[in-house]
């Protein structure tokens, strides 16, 4: 098929998933995106799995399955931060019956706002289908990163081929854009089906963001807002940045609906300012979705004061601690492909590190942060399938790759 016929077929299929999204979302899709966000707020926890505890019980699990033996919560491993923050965990939950990839936000990332772009078509071999799409550089890098560190997500793949459940991402803040990166990466590939994210900036060119339209359409995938929060207002690094995905504006604190603790507002059409966040509001208002930063459940509604102070003290010296670099030389040239598989990832990553400057990511990793890592959970998830000798090995301190 002709490039621009299979590019404006493409714009056509995901103007027709838009078209077609629901103008209201049920009871149980609201749930179903207030646990995504729980999981991109229990991100900023050291041990998610004690903090989703209270909402992940077996109790919630019985209700949507009967009889069920599966265990409502299995932690299957974290992973990061690498230099560029790219840090998370993946978790099996029955209930969702998702594997569930959550990317967590970091502090400080809007500081190294410049114009560099990224461009994703050819970083991820898409071919026709996503001429000219670029994406946000920092954002793409480190997703590179943490794909890299994870052996292209060799443990997610593992979970969702053994359980039957399906692949879903979500993530918070720069989180939240790190994962739209990772959803037009591996929705194209076919691998995952949902994508959520929160408070998250634009990320994507008008090309890209059609894509990422025609891969989740409706309630596949959503971007969320909380009340005010500014963040989604920025625009990281292209001028011509544009929302994907379908908006849902959440109101309220946990209490002002009685069906479903917030008010919400649906937008279908990307130039919708209603769901847009609010240049002005308070930064408050970006750490709190459905609840308190590093929490994951009851109260599911306004903010925890004691954790976002701690968090944004300590960020910088806990991500130095931890950051580390996996980038390596690519040994031979990739062969570009159009096929639903990507090649190396080291020479994706080698590509986006050429892009943006190292002293951009020092800027970013000045201001980022990170928890102590759940060695325990980590250990626990690589054991389960014996695959822990298979991650590629983290290499080099964050000082060599600074330098």
């Amino acid at each position: 098929m002709p490039s621009l016929a299979r590019t404006g077929l493409v714009a056509l299929v995901a103007a027709a998933k838009l078209a077609l999204a629901q103008d209201d979302v049920s009871s149980s899709q609201f749930w179903h995106e207030r646990y995504h966000g729980l999981l991109s707020m229990a991100a900023y926890n050291s041990d998610p799995t004690t903090a989703c505890a209270q909402t992940f019980d077996q109790a919630a699990l019985e209700s949507s399955f009967p009889g069920s033996t599966a265990a409502p919560w299995t932690y299957v491993q974290g992973f990061g931060p690498t230099v560029s923050g790219g840090e998370g965990f993946v978790a099996v939950i029955p209930e969702m019956d998702k594997v569930v990839m959550v990317f967590k936000g970091m502090f400080g990332w809007e500081s190294t706002f410049n114009q560099s772009t990224v461009d994703v078509g050819q970083l991820f071999y898409i071919g026709d289908s996503c001429q000219n799409c670029t994406a946000h550089a920092a954002a793409t890098q480190a997703y590179i990163e943490a794909k890299e560190i994870t052996n292209d997500w060799e443990l997610v793949k593992y979970y969702v081929n053994t359980t039957g459940a399906q692949w879903s991402i979500t993530g918070h803040g720069f989180g939240g854009m790190v994962a739209q990166v990772a959803s037009l990466d591996l929705g194209w590939r076919g691998l995952s089906h949902w994508t959520h994210n929160h408070g998250a900036a634009r990320v994507f060119n008008p090309a890209a963001a059609t894509l990422m339209n025609s891969l989740y359409g409706g309630e596949a995938g959503q971007r969320v807002i909380a009340n005010d929060d500014p963040v989604p207002t920025y625009i990281p690094e292209s001028d011509d940045y544009t929302f994907a995905l379908q908006g849902f504006h959440i109101l309220g604190n946990g209490t002002s609906n009685a069906t479903y603790g917030y008010d919400f507002t649906v937008c279908n059409d990307p130039s919708d300012e209603a769901c847009h966040g609010t240049a002005s509001g308070p930064i408050d208002d970006h750490l709190s979705y459905y609840t308190p930063i590093g929490q994951c459940g009851k109260p599911y509604y306004g903010t925890n004061d004691t954790v976002a102070e701690a968090y944004l003290a300590t960020a910088s010296s806990a991500f130095y601690a931890t950051a580390t670099s996996t980038f390596t030389t690519p040994s031979s040239t990739p062969v570009t492909s159009t096929t639903s598989e990507v090649p190396s990832s080291s020479s994706a990553a080698a590509e986006v590190s050429a892009t943006v400057s190292a002293g951009a990511v020092a800027a970013d990793a000045a201001a980022s942060g990170a928890t102590t890592s759940n060695t325990a959970n980590d250990a626990n998830g690589a054991s389960a399938v014996g695959v822990a000798g298979s991650l590629v090995a983290l290499v080099g301190a964050a000082s060599a790759f600074l330098a």
